[in-house]
């Protein structure tokens, strides 16, 4: 009996020495941090080191992070693998995320002209240009980090990720380096990575805040006083470069903020316990495109401290779990509030960002209004976070309204028609009302001209508006033009032609359906055609006047547009259809004149295949009733010029070769993007004009009218860059096209 008390008891202690044993192993264990340092895009060498430690199988207990450095950091806290940010990123844009570029889906009809007729915008206040205080807001990378975190977006407390994080900034106003660990952690790494100069400062609970690396770019000491016993750390911060490397201002930047950081690097070094610094000397904080090889680098510095980096490993290691797909790209929201708005009523942000509420919303949608609100230029920052409540998930949107009304904007344009030209804009918001616009536009160079516009923009519903132009050329063509809008013969082959037109226009216009820009208004249109070369004595200025009249119309037209771009569209549709209706000619006073119609519509689409896209287009307009000899008939020939009522571009033929009343033609493109933004272009269209063409027996057999042509493009800031040759089999020769940037 004594004997079987004896062993049970020793069982017993023997389990209790073990258990005591096995919970001092568990206190004992060393707690792992890891330090990621800021350094732009050499920043992706983390993402590298990373897919090490994952495949290694070492638990990381603590992540703490600066500027690229937070970035990465707050991912893979967050719960992203290393081979999961490697697929992220190599799926990114940067040159889109890094600027404020916003897709052109999002403007609308009036935000669209704007952004492709002016090269240059600057804001200005009480007469002085505003240089802005960055190159981006950096909405883009808010707008990404939101989407990439929403699965934490409970979390307020860093501390309670699945990896504990912390990430630092720099407040601009005292200087000081501030530990970010609690908030919203899109926010908080934005303001981490907030470069000054590169993007916008950003606001947090009343402080402004800049790129952590400005104070403390390696915070390896600030993460040590956390309770690490062991840190690695990962060091892509630049060196100091020679005189021949320095070939900008942004690199002088750099180098003068690299002598702080590579001085404190020395004793910051000394605190880390494994040193991984990936050798990327050969590239700099902007070489995104060539963050594959350096996702390698980082890779290859990990494995450079296999021995230090095994010695890590927990008994069998530690296998971390992929974060799992998002199940639902959807969210019940409850209701959205809108904060931080004064000069714009909740209707209007309401009215752009497109969100009903209470109902399921797609994520996609969220992005979408935010960038309707960001395409208006009217707020400087725009935050938004999704929060939880009993009643329901609640996204609050806050707004930093932009405190500038008055911009000025440049443009510059050439081509064979208008020649060259120089514009000057100035536009003024909030004149009268919230949300309208006074724009006016100075054009000087060859053919000097103007554009007046005032509209009160709002946005789905109806928007007023009022335009005036007056536009002008002077250009050698053939005296068959005249003949279809004079009575007049004209014995030589060709003139030269002054052509003025003088147009006011008063419309509504409004969104119907999928998209759909609908609009009605009414017209007066000054039209005046002479040349001076037909004159009965040389030594006169006696003009022949071919037409000197007064119309009035009204009319409607719709658009539908989805490309993705005006100028080398690799995909969408657009639809283009306009219905004038002429009641009065001032000419025709003695009764001839008889009221008629002008209808036409145009349907384009592009796909993309790659590097190649594929576009097509197709155009018919024809007249109702008896427009006589009419001004409006349809004439093409030439590229590069803007419309001028229905005067249309024609590969083949030089402008207004062909004309008629009644047109039916087609346009197919083949498009190659050698490397980004750079086009080669080939080019086929051919064409049926005609007076009363379907009215004709054998119209359909009736021959018709080809070009070809062949270009290259170029898209700049200033619009398009374009030279092309075009020719025709049923011309003598070829013509060339050139055309420099937006029309206007």
């Amino acid at each position: 009996m004594n004997k079987h008390i004896w062993i049970v008891l020793v069982f017993i202690f023997a389990q209790a020495d073990f258990l005591y044993a096995q919970q001092n192993q568990k206190a004992n264990k060393q707690k792992i941090g890891l330090v990621l340092s800021g350094g732009g895009a050499k920043g992706l060498a983390h993402i590298g080191t990373l897919k090490v430690i994952d495949s290694l199988g070492i638990k990381i207990d603590y992540v703490a992070g600066t500027s690229m450095g937070a970035i990465v950091g707050s991912l893979y806290a967050s719960g992203y693998t290393g081979k999961q940010l490697d697929s992220v990123f190599q799926t990114i844009d940067f040159d889109d995320i890094i600027s404020d570029d916003i897709p052109r889906e999002s403007k609308t009809y009036f935000e669209r002209k704007d952004n492709e007729r002016y090269g240059v915008t600057l804001p200005f206040k009480d007469f002085k240009v505003q240089v802005p205080n960055s190159l981006s807001k950096g909405q883009n990378i808010y707008n990404l980090l939101s989407r990439l975190l929403s699965h934490v977006k409970d979390v307020h407390e860093f501390s309670e990720l699945p990896i504990p994080f912390f990430c630092v900034a720099t407040d601009v106003e005292t200087g000081e380096d501030i530990i970010l660990d609690n908030g919203y952690l899109p926010r908080a790494v934005n303001a981490s990575g907030a470069l000054p100069s590169l993007f916008a400062p950003v606001e947090i609970e009343n402080r402004l805040f800049i790129d952590g690396g400005v104070t403390d770019n390696y915070p390896v000491e600030k993460l040590r006083a956390l309770g690490m016993d062991i840190i690695i750390g990962v060091d892509v911060q630049d060196g100091l470069k020679n005189r021949d490397q320095l070939n900008g201002a942004f690199d002088i930047l750099t180098q003068i903020n690299n002598y702080r950081t590579i001085n404190a690097m020395k004793e910051k070094v000394s605190f880390t316990d494994i040193y991984i610094d990936p050798d990327i000397e050969d590239y700099t904080v902007i070489s995104f495109d060539q963050g594959k090889a350096i996702i390698k680098e980082g890779e290859i510095a990990a494995f450079k401290k296999l021995d230090q980096l095994q010695k890590l490993i927990d008994g069998e290691g530690y296998h971390r779990e992929k974060l799992p797909a998002v199940t639902t790209d959807s969210i019940y929201l409850a209701q959205v509030y809108i904060n931080g708005n004064e000069n714009y009523s909740r209707a209007y942000i309401n009215g752009r960002f497109k969100i009903e509420t209470p109902g399921n919303v797609a994520y996609t949608d969220i992005r979408d209004g935010i960038n309707n609100l960001q395409a208006t230029n009217n707020f400087s920052k725009i935050n938004y976070e999704i929060i939880n409540t009993p009643d329901g998930a609640i996204l609050e949107i806050g707004v930093i309204e932009t405190t500038v009304r008055n911009y000025l904007r440049l443009g510059v344009h050439y081509d064979e028609l208008l020649r060259s030209a120089a514009l000057v804009n100035l536009t003024r918001k909030n004149v009268l009302f919230d949300s309208d616009v006074v724009s006016a536009d100075v054009i000087l160079g060859d053919n000097v001209r103007y554009n007046f516009d005032y509209y009160i923009d709002k946005g789905k519903y109806w928007s007023i508006g009022f335009h005036s132009e007056f536009v002008q050329y002077e250009k050698q063509i053939s005296a068959s033009f005249l003949e279809q809008v004079t009575d007049i013969d004209i014995d030589v082959n060709s003139i030269d032609l002054d052509y003025n037109d003088w147009t006011q226009q008063l419309f509504l216009q409004t969104k119907i359906g999928n998209g759909f820009n609908l609009t009605i208004g009414a017209e007066y249109k000054s039209l005046r055609l002479f040349t001076e070369t037909l004159g009965t004595n040389a030594n006169t200025d006696q003009r022949t006047i071919f037409e000197n009249s007064n119309y009035s119309s009204v009319y409607t037209s719709v658009l539908y547009d989805t490309y993705d771009n005006l100028f080398f569209p690799s995909s969408g549709w657009k639809i283009d259809g306009d219905l004038h209706i002429y009641l009065y000619n001032s000419s025709k006073v003695d009764n001839n004149f008889q009221e008629f119609s002008m209808a036409q519509v145009s349907v384009g689409h592009a796909r993309s295949f790659g590097k190649w896209s594929l576009r097509g287009d197709v155009l018919f307009g024809l007249p109702i009733g008896n427009p006589g000899n009419s001004s409006f008939d349809f004439f093409l020939g030439g590229y590069g010029a803007r419309r001028i009522n229905n005067i249309l571009p024609f590969y083949g033929y030089d402008f207004v070769s062909l004309s008629g009343n009644t047109v039916m033609g087609g346009l197919i493109e083949l498009d190659y993007e050698i490397f980004k933004n750079n086009h080669i272009i080939l080019s086929t269209n051919s064409v049926k004009i005609d007076d009363y063409l379907f009215e004709k027996s054998d119209w359909f057999s009736t021959d018709g009218f080809t070009g070809y042509a062949i270009g290259y493009g170029l898209e700049t800031f200033l619009g398009p860059l374009e030279l092309k040759y075009s020719f025709s089999p049923e011309q003598s020769k070829g013509e060339f096209y050139v055309n420099l940037g937006f029309q206007f």
